[in-house]
């Protein structure tokens, strides 16, 4: 049984039914349904969206949907429109860092309040930070 808005989800995407029921499967299997369900909606109505890597991040539970993450991680993402790939490398690294986000955050803010290319930007400041613990 495939849900009613993940059937039209796909319909509107022309998702094949195969992918469908492993989206499905894969949404129903989590606890943040209709978080999850605007999130894929957004990231599908994108250009050239990857159903196959949505439905592989949902099944390995690295996927994040704005209602998952947390507030001040939101503030920023929003503040600088970060991209996908962006966004899921801050969520991932501050997971790692929960001792030290808020003030983490905070150092990154300022660092993207000058960029051009915010989540160049990011990715180049988040590789330092996971490797050696520094901006």
């Amino acid at each position: 049984h495939v849900d009613p808005q993940v059937r039209e989800i796909c319909r509107q995407h022309n998702i094949e039914d195969r992918l469908m029921k492993k989206l499905n499967d894969a949404l129903m299997r989590r606890e943040t349904f209709e978080d999850d369900l605007v999130t894929v909606r957004e990231k599908l109505a994108q250009p050239r969206p990857d159903v196959g890597v949505l439905i592989r991040q949902l099944e390995q539970g690295s996927f994040v949907s704005k209602g998952s993450m947390p507030r001040d991680i939101l503030v920023l993402v929003d503040r600088y429109t970060l991209d996908d790939r962006a966004t899921h490398r801050l969520v991932e690294s501050m997971r790692k860092r929960k001792d030290t986000m808020k003030e983490d955050l905070k150092q990154l803010d300022v660092r993207l309040a000058s960029a051009e290319r915010p989540s160049g930007l990011l990715m180049t400041l988040l590789q330092g930070l996971d490797l050696n613990g520094e901006l």
